[in-house]
């Protein structure tokens, strides 16, 4: 089945020549022939091979001032033991905990959060992946630690259990992913003997449990798995930075030539994992999304071999397209789709890849799949019958040629991944390294034939996933995520019709040539001296009662690649429930017109979107610079005159009914940002409230809308590309001109609708709709900071850097409690900004929140404690990630000018120097005005708290009678298996703890007897039930927990001071920590002022 054979592997040993490195004069070889990169890529490169068989591409970034490395080994699940699936995911964690030169298990993961830098790494079936990001100042240390991980790593023991509860939580987090679920399943259903089959992310049984059952020590299996697989031969490694080539080769051969060589040991080639024995089957699943799919696989060969002609890319392009006669259009006709996706999966160069065709199908099209599935098959035969089109390849070539040539910078880490993606397939001659899947050049009709064979009805199966299938009872179950799932054999009658190629459809076609877009060639005027030049920042060019417009030439650059952004400010859109649903049922329906009447542009690589946003409609296009503004006015003109139709509407509706169900199944931490913005924002509803509005909405009332929505508009337009500033003018009088609307009084500096609230501090809890959602979060909202104090936002940008760090180190690398982390800022929150800390895990949310407390404690005991030399320090390490923050920014940038708290600051330069400008005083003085509540006034704090269905919640009256750290604790006992124990004994002990221990003791008898303690004491009279909980990790949270609660007690302060509005005559309660409960939005919202335009 593999034909990659016929291709000859490229020469990767004439073109090296021996070097030594200027310093350490340590051997290597250099790679001396050419190679293919961008026209606009300015990078510097270097391609070099160490004694030790590992290839590196070091890369020179000289305008950057972040660094990154990248590192993967071609070796993942497919060799995990079958006794320890996932041990290459656990071995992957393993690895950054202790060295011998750097034996502190927290050194990697501290020394990189402390120069504000990240990293993470990743594991899947024939690859594990390692990177990092920081300050070019602080790369070397930083390639000190990556390295010696990779060449003598320690496996502590006292590791293994926290890395496994890691390991274990990361897994319980893909249970309601439904692609993480088909991909299982996919596996159960295909060669057992094969090493695809294996559970890949691993978990507690499967580790732990598994290795007692076959006494295995895991430790001995993790150095054993290392020993084995991770050898330099097999390894490639990425170095970008702005430091002279000759440096960073110095670095990476002085330290990473320790890793030792030991052949590759890997099995590969193994044959594809879905043999004829799986073929000619339609696999019903369960599916946890209310997302209809039908999904048709098609086993295929690797084609890595085949990087330059990518025959593969031509398929997907006409079985993907969506205009007149494709697939999808008369799949949409005829009511059995809403869309389609086509893909084919390159990653695997293992001797194996897939073909996908994915359709989103409806209600009816799940009766009709046999019939879907003779239309895919009726086009297929004509693509064949039509033979390769070599039109249609230079058409392809050429998009792929100007993307390449006007590729974008990126930053460090992006960068280093995406070589990382390139370096690793062996058919990839040294030349073509930097060019790999962005360049296909040779049309090979014998080729694209020959990959148009497998897609034929002898060589696929279907999956057909729905949350209940009405016909059919799904009662096998995958042991892993517990998938319900039918399989039948498509039926003979089906397969001879498909073969024989009996079925023809009206309407069906291939793709013709079409008409070219026109393109639009500006005249460059005498008047506009030096707008050819490139420049780094858009320029406001107009701005009047109806809209204003910004400008960016690339010229010099020769990005022929541009983009038009417009925002169309709409009074009405999100003002209600209706007029919310009417606007996103509005932009889809446009959409799905605009995508079959412009199949041109499509064809001709240029991209469109329409969307609604809060108070807004967005257009987008990007593509050849010179066919964008055409290409705007006719979907501006499209807009303008859309007229629904019946069809129309019932086919969006029925596809938001969809997603509006689905919400039911979103994340913990998404539930928690929509609740926040439904507390804090006035134009904000809920998503059960959209769903019965738009159950009613009639098409009458649909158009009547429509015809409305441009009464009276304001615009923003920006333009970036090879543009010139008479072409962006031009363009905005002629939008103006289209839409022939009247001014949105008011709405030319419009900031979005919230409320002002009051200072206090607010909690609103929920639980999870899914029952099945182990997880729980919380959401902290502080709000903090003038949008009209450019110091302030600055302050703010240094403090969320600050506090991610903090906040990420303290729970991946100190405690490895499988918590998942994240700080960002919010920036429509009236004439303030918020920053946004959120955590999602298996621990119940008071427990999450008592760490945000302490982090946030800590930090100003940080920034007063710290000296001048450190502060200077971290501030330079700040700059430069603000400074690469910028790097690469294109056309969207004009809305940041408007919302981002970044370009609030002006230019880059601007923000570098308000950054650099600010001492430790001015930012112990802005964290006390803000976030100490015993300092600030108007301290104002939301936190949001989303509780897992299957975790022990309190109820409203003991929020009211129990402070933070008493349900934190008790929530940890009760995951542990105490679930009878007396709440209000756990109080007592608490409140005596305090006074007794100042501290507690740390990993000594003496904290296990004081947790044992706890636990006696908080019995009630008629002894407690007590049922095994999950070990180990459960009760890391309760000593956790006890800890925070009794020796850092002092974070936990009373609010009640800091609100100066009583809350009970609207029914709010207040707990004993002075913290208001949010019970009823609505009444809450009425309490508050509101900011912005109604």
């Amino acid at each position: 089945m593999d034909f990659c054979q016929n291709y000859p592997l490229p020469d990767w040993t004439s073109g090296f020549e021996p070097r030594t490195t200027l310093v350490s004069q340590l051997p290597y070889e250099e790679y001396t022939g050419p190679m293919e990169q961008p026209a606009s890529d300015s990078n510097n490169y270097r391609l070099i091979r160490l004694p030790n068989n590992l290839v590196v591409m070091c890369v020179q970034d000289v305008g950057a001032k972040t660094s990154a490395a990248a590192l993967s080994v071609n070796v993942g699940s497919n060799m995990d033991p079958v006794e320890l699936q996932g041990l290459a995911h656990l071995l992957e964690h393993m690895l950054p905990r202790g060295t011998e030169r750097f034996p502190d298990v927290d050194e990697y993961q501290s020394y990189i959060s402390h120069h504000t830098g990240n990293c993470n790494a990743s594991t899947n079936f024939s690859r594990t992946r390692f990177y990092f990001g920081i300050p070019s100042d602080a790369f070397e240390g930083a390639l000190d630690r990556f390295a010696s991980f990779l060449a003598s790593p320690l496996f502590s023991r006292d590791c293994i259990d926290r890395e496994l509860g890691t390991v274990d939580s990361e897994f319980k987090g893909f249970l309601n992913s439904d692609s993480w679920r088909l991909q299982h399943l996919e596996s159960k259903l295909s060669d057992q003997n094969h090493p695809h089959s294996k559970f890949m992310p691993g978990n507690m049984d499967s580790l732990q449990q598994s290795a007692k059952d076959h006494g295995l020590d895991l430790q001995e299996e993790l150095i054993k798995f290392y020993n084995k697989y991770y050898s330099s031969d097999i390894m490639k490694l990425i170095v970008c930075g702005n430091h002279a080539l000759d440096q960073l080769v110095e670095w990476t051969v002085s330290k990473f030539s320790a890793i030792k060589s030991k052949g590759d040991n890997v099995q590969r080639d193994l044959g594809h994992p879905v043999s004829a024995e799986f073929l000619g089957k339609v696999i019903y699943y369960e599916t946890v999304d209310d997302k209809d799919v039908m999904i048709i696989r098609f086993p295929i060969p690797s084609v890595s071999a085949m990087y330059r002609s990518y025959p593969f890319y031509y398929i997907n392009h006409f079985i993907a397209h969506k205009g007149p006669g494709s697939i999808t259009s008369y799949l949409k006709r005829q009511g059995w789709a809403t869309g389609m996706v086509v893909s084919t999966n390159f990653g695997k160069d293992d001797g194996f890849c897939e073909f996908s065709i994915t359709i989103k199908v409806t209600q009816n099209g799940l009766k009709h799949y046999e019939d879907i599935l003779r239309v895919v098959f009726a086009y297929v035969r004509m693509l064949v019958s039509g033979g390769p089109q070599e039109w249609v390849h230079h058409e392809l070539s050429s998009q792929l040629q100007l993307r390449f040539d006007s590729k974008k910078k990126s930053k460090a880490v992006s960068q280093a991944l995406s070589y990382m993606y390139l370096i690793f397939n062996k058919y990839v001659a040294p030349e073509h390294i930097l060019s790999k899947g962005s360049l296909c050049d040779t049309f090979d009709y014998d080729a694209i034939l020959h990959c148009l064979g497998f897609i034929n009805p002898g060589n696929f199966r279907v999956f057909i996933g729905a949350t209940k299938h009405l016909s059919i009872d799904c009662l096998e179950v995958e042991p892993y995520f517990g998938i319900a799932y039918h399989v039948d054999s498509l039926s003979a009658d089906l397969l001879r019709d498909l073969d024989s190629g009996g079925s023809s459809f009206d309407g069906l076609c291939l793709l013709e040539k079409p008409e070219p877009v026109p393109a639009i060639v500006a005249t460059k005027s005498n008047s506009t001296p030096g707008h050819d030049a490139p420049a780094l920042e858009h320029t406001l060019l107009k701005l009047n009662d109806n809209f204003e417009v910004w400008y960016r030439n690339d010229g010099l650059r020769r990005k022929a690649i541009g983009k038009i952004s417009l925002s169309i400010n709409v009074p009405t859109i999100g003002s209600s429930p209706q007029n919310y649903i009417m606007g996103l049922l509005y932009c889809d329906m446009l959409k799905s017109k605009l995508i079959n009447d412009l199949n041109s542009a499509e064809h001709a690589g240029l991209k469109f979107g329409v969307d609604a946003a809060e108070s807004t409609i967005e257009v987008h296009v990007e593509g050849s610079s010179n066919k964008l503004v055409g290409l705007l006015m006719t979907i501006v003109e499209e807009a303008k005159a859309f007229k629904v139709t019946d069809a129309q509407l019932s086919a969006s509706k029925d596809h938001h009914a969809r997603l509006l169900a689905d919400m039911d199944n979103m994340t913990p931490t998404e539930l928690c940002t929509m609740n926040r913005e439904c507390i804090a924002k006035p134009n904000q509803w809920h998503y059960k409230i959209v769903a019965s509005e738009l159950e009613k909405l009639a098409l009458d009332e649909m158009q009547a809308h429509v015809d409305s929505l441009f009464g009276a508009t304001f615009f923003k337009m920006c333009m970036a590309g090879k543009f010139y500033e008479e072409e962006a003018l031009d363009a905005a009088d002629n939008v103006q001109y289209i839409l022939n609307s009247s001014p949105a009084l008011g709405h030319k500096a419009a900031k979005p609708r919230c409320f002002n609230i009051k200072p206090g501090y607010y909690l609103h809890q929920s639980q999870m709709p899914n029952g099945d959602c182990v997880n729980s979060a919380v959401e902290c909202t502080i709000y903090c900071g003038l949008q009209t104090d450019d110091t302030e936002a600055a302050m703010l940008l240094i403090l969320q850097e600050y506090v991610r760090a903090n906040l990420i180190a303290q729970l991946r690398a100190k405690q490895q409690l499988g918590l998942k982390a994240s700080v960002s800022l919010l920036t429509s929150l009236g004439d303030k900004y918020a920053l946004c800390l959120q955590i999602e895990g298996e621990s119940n949310p008071m427990f999450m929140a008592m760490h945000i407390n302490k982090i946030l404690y800590e930090m100003q005991e940080q920034l007063v404690e710290m000296t001048d030399e450190e502060f200077e320090d971290r501030m330079e390490s700040f700059a430069c990630i603000f400074e690469d923050q910028n790097a690469g920014i294109e056309g969207g940038k004009h809305k940041g000018r408007v919302h981002s708290i970044v370009s609030a600051l002006g230019d880059c330069k601007q923000q570098i120097d308000i950054v650099q400008s600010i001492t430790r005083c001015q930012l112990v003085a802005f964290w006390n005005k803000y976030f100490l509540p015993s300092a600030a006034s108007e301290y104002t704090r939301i936190d949001v708290q989303v509780w897992s269905a299957k975790a022990w919640k309190p109820t409203e009256s003991e929020f009211e009678n129990y402070s933070a750290k008493t349900l934190a604790l008790f929530g940890c006992l009760h995951s542990e298996g105490f679930n009878a124990l007396d709440i209000g004994k756990v109080d007592e002990f608490i409140t005596a703890s305090i006074a007794a221990h100042k501290e507690l003791p740390e990993n000594s008898e003496d904290a296990e007897s004081l947790i044992a303690e706890l636990k006696s004491a908080s019995l009630p009279a008629s002894g407690a039930k007590y049922t095994e909980g999950e070990g180990a990790k459960h009760g890391l949270y309760t000593g956790i927990a006890l800890k925070l609660a009794i020796k850092d007690h002092k974070t936990f302060g009373n609010y009640a001071p800091i609100g100066r509005t009583d809350f009970a005559a609207i029914g709010m309660a207040q707990t004993p920590d002075g913290i208001w409960l949010v019970t009823d939005y609505q009444k809450f919202q009425a309490t508050q002022q509101a900011y912005g335009l109604e």
